[in-house]
C-alpha cells in the first residue's frame, strides 16, 4: 500500500512540476505571418502581398453564395475608403464562383478594394464564410475570425458550433 501511495505522491509532484516549468501557450493565430497566405487569381483590382510592407491588411474569407458575407461587403468597403493609407483590404471569394458571378455581387455592393479567387495558401484551416484575417504593419496574423464576432480562442469553442448565418465548409473553398 505504502509504495503504491509513493508512486501516486510521486506522480503528482512530477506533474505539479511540469505545469509550472511549462512556457505559456501562444495563441494559434500569434504564431502566423502574412507571407505564409498566398492570394489567388486577380479578379477586380490588383495586389502583390510582397508590396504591403508596413500596411495592416484585411483578408476577408468570402462567397456569392453567401448572404452574411455579401451584406458584409458595404461595410469593408466604407472601412477601405475610411482607412485606405493604413490599411488594406482584400476579399477572397472561395466558392469557386466564376468571374461574372463574383463582378454582379461586387458591382451591386459597391465595392472597389481588390477581389481575388479565393486563397492558394492559407496556414489556418477554416470551416465557415465569412472569416477574417487581420494582419499588423508588420505582417503579424493579430486576429483570425468571424466577422462581429469577439475573438474566442479556438481551444474554448465548443466542437461542431458554428456562429448562425454562416456558410459550412461544403459551401466553402479555402484553399486552391
Amino acid at each position: 500500500m505504502s509504495i503504491r501511495l509513493t508512486a501516486l505522491l510521486l506522480t503528482c509532484t512530477l506533474a505539479l512540476g511540469a505545469q509550472k516549468s511549462a512556457k505559456p501557450q501562444t495563441p494559434p493565430a500569434a504564431q502566423h505571418k502574412l507571407s505564409e497566405f498566398k492570394l489567388g487569381k486577380s479578379v477586380i483590382g490588383s495586389v502583390s502581398l510582397d508590396k504591403l510592407k508596413g500596411k495592416a491588411v484585411v483578408i476577408e474569407a468570402w462567397g456569392v453564395n453567401c448572404p452574411p458575407c455579401i451584406a458584409s461587403l458595404p461595410h469593408l468597403q466604407e472601412l477601405s475608403v475610411k482607412y485606405k493609407d493604413k490599411v488594406c483590404f482584400i476579399g477572397a471569394e472561395c466558392q469557386m464562383s466564376d468571374k461574372k458571378s463574383i463582378e454582379a455581387v461586387i458591382k451591386k455592393a459597391g465595392v472597389t478594394y481588390p477581389i481575388v479567387s479565393g486563397l492558394t495558401k492559407c496556414p489556418i484551416n477554416f470551416s465557415a464564410i465569412p472569416r477574417v484575417f487581420v494582419f499588423d504593419g508588420s505582417g503579424k496574423l493579430t486576429y483570425d475570425g468571424y466577422p462581429r464576432r469577439p475573438a474566442v480562442p479556438r481551444r474554448n469553442r465548443g466542437r461542431g458550433q458554428r456562429p448562425s448565418g454562416h456558410q459550412e465548409v461544403s459551401q466553402v473553398r479555402s484553399v486552391r
